[in-house]
């Protein structure tokens, strides 16, 4: 015996992977709003954070104390503006939760749904917003004498200390996994209470619920 109890229900990764795929194409227009407010978060914190580099390099002082403020209060928003749209998508979804409900699904398979579309559209935001942050960086150090693109160039290929979480590799690279990384995690954070409060609906009410 497999130790697996009759009746138990199940919903693999892969499955639940596709489901959140398709509930993204479905409502391409939300959940591109919800995107870019990822992607404009990381784009400032790739952006401030590969400035200071340019500057550091061609003998500035480098990230400052009040950048981290100014990165937390940003982040704060992008936040807040991603659980606001989460729970808007959660009052448009009752019918369809309630039906997977009533189809057998438990409440972690619903939360598996939820946070599954919040890594995708935090990893999607994450690497947008580090595109868009570097050439921001570049056009800043271009337009600035006292940076200027070679300085710019040489920093992005060598480790800065003064980068949080990301000082032992390539500025360019570590900003990369360090951006990609913090847009999953706040996405993930930012959509746990709604992908709990979906989770506990129950499915009568939630078939009986009209927008």
């Amino acid at each position: 015996m497999s130790g697996v109890e009759i009746g138990e229900i199940h919903l693999p990764l892969s499955e639940a992977f596709y489901i959140s795929v398709q509930n993204v194409r479905r409502r391409f227009a939300r959940v591109a709003i919800t995107t870019a407010s990822v992607t404009l978060g990381i784009a400032f914190f790739v952006s401030l954070m590969m400035m200071a580099s340019f500057q550091a390099q061609a003998g500035g002082t480098g990230v400052q104390p009040y950048m981290y403020w100014l990165l937390f209060i940003s982040l704060l928003v992008c936040g807040v503006g991603i659980t606001n749209s989460m729970l808007i998508a959660v009052a448009e979804r009752y019918k369809e939760i309630g039906t997977y409900k009533c189809l057998g699904a438990l409440d972690r398979h619903i939360l598996e749904m939820f946070l599954m579309e919040a890594m995708l559209v935090g990893g999607i935001g994450g690497v947008a917003g580090y595109v868009i942050g570097l050439i921001a960086a570049i056009v800043y150090a271009v337009a600035n004498p006292a940076v200027g693109l070679q300085n710019a160039l040489a920093a992005l290929v060598r480790p800065n200390p003064a980068v949080p979480f990301a000082g032992a590799f390539p500025v360019a690279l570590g900003l990369l996994v360090l951006g990609a990384g913090i847009a999953i995690l706040l996405s993930l954070i930012a959509t746990i209470y709604p992908a709990y409060y979906a989770a506990r609906l129950n499915p009568a009410e939630a078939l009986r619920y009209e927008i």
